[in-house]
């Protein structure tokens, strides 16, 4: 498997002693795949000279409604979004400093500020995703006065702030299974068998979804604002490959060969292979053909 580093060429430093890994470009694209037409997916909305910005902007359309298949592939993150949702992501080679929710407090009330009405703050999220909610994020909270609590599994509320916010924590969702933020996990880097075996569970519609939006996003990246690192990128595709492996695993033996002419099913096996398996009736009748052949 490539290493993922934070030294890529890609990374931006943004603030004193702070290193991004370009993992924003990958959960913005498939966001934008999964929750079209019920929002308007923005990637790093800049709130006036940097690092005045949030990561993603989430804003929901009018009348829209969230598509069946992202309440299943989103299922813990769907349940949180508002009218807007601003969220600060940390993927799995990043962690939570001192200072990083600060940051993302205060660019709320920035963004909220420059907003062209005057939105209610009962119409604002923040959410952070990240791997799992660490100490120094725990410390940094109780220091602001909020507090954090546990809402559901792998999912905390910040109660304090005017507007409602969570941490989702992405360890915990690929665990449950869901596809979209296990792509920004740890497990998408150390273990991506784990990925796709929860997938299988679900069936083989759940695989050939999965590698359908993986598809799209490779396919209908923008170079500009999906300026992934070249071994990101790399990752992407062998989990892909890996994702068809598993299909093509999944399904019957029949449906694999099925238009398959006879020569190509046995195409590259040792004459043994092909033997093996045989009933008695298979291989007399099998002499029976061979020696047909041989009269003239």
């Amino acid at each position: 498997m490539t290493e993922i580093q934070q030294t890529n060429p890609l990374a931006q430093t943004d603030r004193p002693g702070k290193t991004r890994t370009e993992w924003h470009p990958l959960l913005v694209a498939m966001l934008r795949f999964a929750l079209d037409p019920a929002f308007r997916v923005e990637a790093e909305v800049s709130l006036g000279k940097p690092p005045l910005r949030v990561d993603i902007l989430l804003v929901r359309r009018e009348g829209g409604k969230i598509p069946e298949a992202a309440l299943q592939d989103l299922a813990a993150l769907a349940r949180l979004l508002n009218r807007f949702t601003l969220v600060e992501l940390k993927g799995p080679t990043d962690v939570m400093q001192r200072g990083d929710f600060a940051h993302l407090v205060a660019c709320s009330y920035l963004w909220h500020t420059k907003e062209p009405e005057l939105v209610p703050h009962e119409e604002v999220s923040l959410v952070v995703i990240l791997p799992a909610v660490n100490g120094p994020l725990r410390d940094e909270i109780q220091a602001l006065g909020f507090q954090v609590s546990p809402h559901e599994h792998g999912v905390f509320r910040v109660d304090g702030l005017p507007f409602a916010a969570w941490l989702v924590e992405t360890d915990v969702m690929a665990e449950q299974g869901e596809p979209i933020l296990s792509l920004v996990s740890r497990a998408f880097l150390h273990d991506r068998r784990s990925i796709i075996d929860k997938l299988a569970r679900k069936g083989h519609r759940a695989l050939a979804h999965y590698h359908y939006m993986v598809q799209q996003v490779q396919q209908f990246r923008d170079e500009e604002d999906f300026a992934m690192q070249q071994a990101l990128l790399e990752t992407l595709e062998q989990f892909d490959e890996e994702l068809v492996t598993r299909m093509l695993e999944e399904l019957p033996t029949e449906r694999r060969l099925r238009g398959l002419p006879p020569e190509e099913r046995l195409r590259g096996l040792p004459l043994e292979e092909r033997l093996a398996g045989l009933s008695d009736e298979d291989v007399a009748r099998l002499r029976e053909l061979l020696d047909r052949k041989k009269r003239p």
